[in-house]
């Protein structure tokens, strides 16, 4: 047999012969291996999960497990004739059924019938139907009443991929395991094994680029790994491999977005230009730049790059990046790129003008500024008065992503601080302030707390108005204590309800009567030490 013959793809030398060979699958091998020693093997198994995470796999090791004659801690031995039989596909207790070319009701009669009669070497007879939501419905229905009351020696493993397409009643006559998605990091894990056994010299970058592609199956992994070695041969770097499989590396999306962060419109037309030579997806450009950025908002928002899946030296750019942008401006950035990416996907007329445009939007978008620094900037000199009550629009120079101040800044304050300082904050009101003290404590001004400051609301209009005089000296004495400036905002009084405004004009025969006082002038006559007269 020639050596081009001979040759085996690694998805099928790497497969694993035992449970403890199998990756990233430990919920499933261990309950398999727990059933086996304890005698509790049921009579179906349902395999449920995405391509290439070892369903079938496992199918085989259990039919190979149930039926060794020398066992070990539930692992089949694979020397055993009853073990070779089944690895080299000529054992006639284990039956592999593709559910898409055996689908129908005469298909399933024919297993049924078959079913019934005991196995020759082993201790079971197990099918394994793989795709087994591609069986149609007459012949799941055929298959019932076999797996309510199989018999003693039979054993059926369903694998599929499309679990919502296998009936209810099917369903519940299994045991089901979900077979998880392969993660980035056992798939590099398991493929540096493998370079290192067959000779094979491969840096971290390409590892993850390849366990990025395979999309959380191991078996597209080493068919990529395949595809790498025949491109490379036996030494293999990141270049080579984003070549090969038409890659964005994260070297060009970092460019973009120091662009982005520069400003630099004339740029992204450079980028479009590169993107449409280099023959990529403009859709899937959208999609990587949008992941770029959701790593730094990982970055921004955990303090770590664990939840980065890149290699050691890619992490560490987004850590040393992340310093340099807000999580406001990541936030904003991320949702145009949505917005371009959802336009694309409807597969528009003119897509480039379209990408460009999304690119524009994000390099002509201003730097964010916090609304409590923004306050801050305002208190300290508004170039316009309000008009209407409301500030006109002031312009705000941009601020400098590079540096970060370390002094405490108003932005910092919540409804949380302000609360916490409040009380101190009160009692430590000068002398000339001591009616707003009064008022609070009276219950004729309440105060509500907000991230951007606080909200004044007094109970009627004669406090409203002799404290109107007093928000400046109040804000200066709140900076002092907070250490920064604060928000003040102060509301008018409710207006007065019917009741109120009758014993308010003091209508009975001009003779005060304290039961015709509401409760807010009884509180105004304790406060300013006043006396409440008739009108006539």
């Amino acid at each position: 047999m020639t050596e081009q013959q001979s040759f085996l793809v690694t998805a099928r030398k790497w497969r694993p012969l035992v449970f403890s060979s199998v990756v990233g699958q430990d919920h499933v091998t261990t309950t398999l291996k727990n059933a086996i020693r304890t005698g509790r093997v049921h009579h179906a198994y349902l395999f449920t999960g995405p391509r290439g995470v070892g369903k079938t796999t496992c199918a085989r090791i259990l039919a190979r497990a149930l039926n060794c004659q020398n066992p070990t801690d539930a692992e089949p031995c694979n020397v055993c004739d009853s073990c070779t039989g089944v690895l080299d596909g000529r054992s006639v207790d284990v039956i592999e059924i593709d559910g898409a070319s055996n689908n129908s009701v005469d298909d399933v009669r024919k297993l049924r019938d078959n079913a019934k009669y005991a196995p020759l070497n082993g201790r079971y007879k197990m099918y394994i139907i793989d795709e087994v939501h591609m069986l149609s419905t007459a012949a799941f229905n055929a298959l019932l009443k076999t797996l309510e009351e199989p018999p003693p020696h039979l054993v059926f493993v369903f694998a599929t991929t499309e679990i919502h397409k296998v009936p209810a009643t099917i369903l519940s006559r299994c045991q089901r395991f979900d077979f998880r998605r392969m993660e980035i990091s056992s798939i590099v894990s398991h493929l540096r094994h493998i370079a290192e056994t067959d000779g094979v010299s491969i840096d971290e970058g390409s590892l993850v680029s390849i366990a990025r592609k395979a999309d959380g199956s191991m078996r597209d992994s080493q068919s990529i790994f395949d595809q790498m070695v025949s491109f490379c041969g036996t030494k293999i770097v990141a270049s080579d491999v984003s070549n090969a499989l038409h890659l964005i590396d994260d070297e060009f999306f970092f460019d973009v977005a120091k662009a982005i962060s520069e400003h630099d419109v004339a740029r992204m037309f450079e980028v479009s230009r590169l993107v449409v030579s280099r023959g990529y997806d403009l859709q899937e450009t959208l999609i990587g730049l949008l992941e770029h950025y959701r790593n730094l908002l990982t970055v921004i928002s955990t303090g770590s790059t664990t939840l980065i899946e890149a290699s050691s030296q890619t992490m560490k750019r987004y850590a040393d990046t992340a310093d340099s942008i807000s999580k406001a401006d990541v936030l904003r950035l991320m949702t145009i790129i949505t917005q371009g990416e959802a336009q694309l996907r409807q597969n528009p007329p003119h897509p480039r003008v379209r990408f460009e445009f999304t690119l524009v939007q994000l390099a002509a978008m201003d730097d964010s500024v916090q609304l409590g620094e923004l306050l801050a900037r305002l208190s300290v000199g508004t170039p316009s008065a309000p008009v209407g009550g409301v500030a006109m629009a002031v312009k705000v120079g941009p601020v400098n992503r590079q540096v970060r101040v370390p002094t405490k800044q108003a932005s910092a304050l919540t409804a949380r601080n302000l609360s916490e300082k409040w009380n101190s904050a009160l009692e430590g009101l000068p002398e000339h302030l001591s009616f707003i003290r009064s008022a609070i404590k009276q219950g004729m001004l309440t105060v509500d707390f907000s991230d951007v400051g606080l909200v004044l609301r007094p109970a009627a209009d004669i406090i409203h108005h002799r404290i109107t005089d007093q928000v400046a000296d109040l804000r200066s004495h709140l900076t002092t204590i907070y250490g920064t400036p604060v928000g003040l905002q102060l509301i008018p009084a409710p207006a007065l309800s019917v009741a109120e405004r009758e014993a308010e004009s003091g209508k009975k025969n001009g003779v005060e009567d304290d039961s015709l006082m509401t409760p807010i002038e009884h509180t105004l006559v304790a406060l300013f030490k006043a006396k409440r007269v008739g009108r006539t």
